[in-house]
């Protein structure tokens, strides 16, 4: 049994972060002892999305509008999977995403759609707003200011009038479990400067979040870029033939080679480890068998 998590990529300094991961990662190592995969991740991502310094949930990047759009998804290694994009006012996506993979025939629901299945589920409303939601904001405000593309123009004056209003990257996490059943749960709040009903690769099966028969990744970093190149499931299907750590070598070289930034983490069929960033950092933590508590990282470029 193993299971790993992710914090997301930073290109400037890397918060500290480890106690958030560790926490994660027992939270999902208890399920993992006594659950399968899907539970264990899902949990683990929860965790994270409670964090109010990480941007997934809790904390959240608002969009230019000032609001708060969120994505998830969640898959296991027989292929089911179910995502959530542009959905608001919810704590925990990563469980809203379950329940589309569970309880309906669809792969992906979107913004009021998903809110309304949110509610039909029994998800009390929520607020995500903490304080790195503000001061994201207003760094966009600033950034807006200086736009020559007056689209951007448009959003600055509704952002400021939200900002009046107002009193870290993507997380994810990847598990095999005793009966070696793998899932991924991806997790995020979108990222800087993004246009109300912007949907990134992390709710999109294959591209930023995927398991399958050689293993699991979740991805993170500039989403467009890794939605280009189909980076997890490229990254999950190498580990046939090649190691964990290889195949994300192999895509961190494929995205580099494409001007994208971005990291994964990932484990295999063989329950090997693979972590991997090629530019800016990535925080992790893991824990598998014959380990007393879980063990936390920073990897740097």
């Amino acid at each position: 049994m193993l299971i790993v998590v992710h914090g997301g990529i930073y290109v400037e300094e890397i918060p500290e972060i480890s106690d958030a991961l560790k926490k994660a990662c027992s939270a999902g190592h208890e399920f993992l002892m006594q659950k399968e995969a899907v539970d264990a991740v899902e949990e683990a991502v929860k965790v994270l999305e409670d964090d109010p310094r990480l941007d997934a949930g809790t904390g959240s990047y608002p969009n230019l509008l000032g609001e708060i759009e969120m994505s998830a998804s969640i898959m296991k290694d027989d292929l089911s999977c179910g995502g959530v994009a542009a959905i608001k006012n919810i704590k925990n996506p990563i469980s809203v995403a379950r329940g589309v993979m569970e309880q309906t025939k669809h792969v992906l629901l979107v913004g009021e759609g998903a809110n309304l299945f949110a509610k039909l589920l029994g998800f009390e409303p929520y607020n995500p707003m903490a304080e790195l939601t503000v001061t994201t904001l207003r760094k966009a405000i600033e950034i807006a200011e200086n736009e020559k593309n007056s689209i951007y123009h448009y959003y600055l004056e509704r952002a400021r009038l939200r900002l009046q209003t107002l009193q870290l990257g993507t997380v994810g996490s990847v598990a095999i479990d005793s009966k070696k059943q793998k899932a991924a749960a991806t997790s995020t709040g979108g990222i800087e400067m993004q246009l109300p009903g912007r949907v990134g690769d992390s709710p999109l099966i294959g591209l930023g979040n995927f398991a399958g028969e050689w293993g699991a990744v979740s991805m993170t970093g500039a989403g467009e870029g890794i939605i280009k190149l189909g980076l997890a499931r490229k990254i999950a299907d190498w580990m046939e033939e090649m190691d964990a750590q290889s195949a994300v070598d192999r895509g961190m070289a494929l995205a580099k080679k494409n001007n994208v930034v971005c990291g994964a983490i990932a484990l295999s069929l063989r329950e090997e480890i693979g972590i991997g960033n090629n530019g800016g950092k990535i925080s992790f933590a893991y824990w598998k068998d014959g380990m007393q508590e879980p063990h936390s990282y920073k990897n740097n470029q």
